[in-house]
């Protein structure tokens, strides 16, 4: 599985934060930080569960 995210839609709501802190956070400046692209198994849960919280769609997976 991997992430695929559109930084031009995101709008840094933080619900792919909350819900998958291992994966996502936020830089300094506030932009969204996606820490890896390549989803480990024992995260993908959260990573689905991040991806469909997401208002803008902005971050999705991509199955392999």
């Amino acid at each position: 599985m991997k992430i695929m995210y559109n930084a031009a839609t995101c709008n840094h709501y933080g619900a792919c934060v909350e819900e998958a802190p291992q994966v996502f956070s936020f830089k300094e400046d506030g932009s969204l930080l996606v820490q890896t692209y390549d989803v480990p198994p024992d995260l993908e849960t959260k990573v689905r569960d991040a991806c469909m919280m997401c208002p803008t769609q902005s971050v999705q997976i991509e199955e392999e």
